[in-house]
């Protein structure tokens, strides 16, 4: 009760709390965090993630304990005194959090996978909240690889990225550098780093930008013993994520399962170039619809003109998501009607999704904007009074 009482009277300080952060690998599946301070801080809170905390992290400092609540999980001194050190177990988690990013994933040559997001926070002083500003220093096992993204050359909006340790280093596929788990089969992989290399060239010439941050995408296999394929992907900072998974994985190659590959690729990508920008763009504000509907619509566009999908097979996915929007009355309510209605959205405005898409990312980045359906309907009208 009493530290429900000290959130509620909390307010945000301006400047971010600088923290180190050592993360090491000190088991297959467990690292130590211990975090360092600049300042002392009365308690550390994170946003509650499921049963995360509860269930993977133990807390290694004495005398101080871990309170899990609904909204947020604390770390705080049993005596209430200030903490400049605390140290954390975390263990491997990875069960399905919803829309949330899975906080840990491995690979079947027994590489790891952490999302450094969920060891990120705020940290109290008094009445005061800062949020972290965390450098974080990345430990492996034995003579293991550790990897994160490439730090961006110019600045970007999100840096928060998953970190791996493992056995593997990462191949080249056109900018991207790319992690790929070895039970993949081969007409997987090969579909993995030919899209990536060609979509990668393709929205750097149509959006006439290269992402401020290299890609490292990583693709991790998950149950294979059920039938079908399941195929699932997030863009998270400059990286990729994918888990791959079904029966259908691993059997003969076929022109189905590569387009729906290919268009998953294409779709994650598209995020990339919709959030490389400073400030602005996607945000807890935009409406969901107008990312992955437009994702939809520049995934499309680029398989086109980039000639990985023929005119049939565009028109084919086109016909069947609107159809899909229509058995969905046209509505953002459900999952899949911010993807197939989103895509209607952007189809009915009869625009070139390109140069639509250019603008709306530069006005983002210059003005800070949040994307949404007025900022759409600007660029439109501005266009539509442009032309002869």
């Amino acid at each position: 009760m009493g530290l429900a009482m000290s959130v509620a009277v909390s307010a945000h300080a301006g400047e971010p709390l600088p923290v180190q952060v050592r993360l090491t690998h000190v088991a297959p599946d467990t690292w130590r965090a211990d975090y360092q301070f600049s300042q002392p801080v009365t308690s550390i809170r994170f946003k509650s993630v499921g049963e995360l905390r509860k269930s993977a992290w133990k807390v290694l400092t004495p005398g101080v304990a871990l309170a899990a609540g609904e909204a947020y999980d604390a770390l705080s001194a049993a005596d209430g005194k200030p903490l400049r050190q605390v140290s954390v177990e975390i263990s491997a988690f990875e069960q399905d959090l919803g829309k949330q990013y899975l906080a840990t994933d491995k690979l079947s040559d027994g590489g790891r996978l952490i999302y450094l997001g969920f060891l990120q926070g705020e940290g109290q002083q008094g009445k005061l909240l800062r949020d972290m500003a965390a450098n974080f220093t990345l430990a492996g096992l034995g003579n293991e690889t550790v990897l994160v993204p490439a730090k961006p050359a110019t600045p970007v909006k999100d840096t928060t990225p998953y970190a791996y340790f493992g056995p593997q280093t990462p191949v080249a596929a056109g900018e991207a550098q790319v992690l790929l788990d070895p039970k993949l089969s081969a007409w997987a992989k090969e579909t993995l780093l030919d899209i990536t290399a060609r979509m990668s060239a393709y929205y750097s010439t149509a959006y006439q930008q290269k992402l401020r941050q290299p890609l490292l995408l990583v693709a991790a296999v998950s149950d294979t013993s059920m039938p079908g394929l399941s195929i699932k992907g997030g863009v998270v900072g400059g990286q990729i994520v994918y888990r791959l998974g079904g029966a259908a994985l691993l059997t003969a190659d076929n022109p189905q399962k590569r387009a729906i590959l290919a268009e998953l690729v294409a779709h994650e990508m598209a995020h990339l170039w919709q959030n490389n920008v400073r400030h602005g763009g996607i945000s807890e504000q935009s409406p969901p619809w107008i990312h992955e509907g437009g994702a939809e619509a520049m995934a499309l566009d680029g398989l086109l003109r980039s000639g990985i999908w023929s005119a049939e097979q565009g028109k084919a996915f086109a016909d069947a998501t609107l159809a899909e929007c229509e058995k969905l009355e046209h509505s953002f309510d459900t999952y899949r009607g911010i993807y197939a209605c989103g895509f209607e959205r952007f189809s009915k405005l009869k625009v070139d999704i390109v140069p639509l898409w250019r603008d709306m990312i530069a006005t983002a980045d210059s003005k800070g904007e949040a994307y949404s359906e007025a900022m759409i309907n600007s660029l439109v009208a501005r266009g539509d009074k442009a032309a002869p």
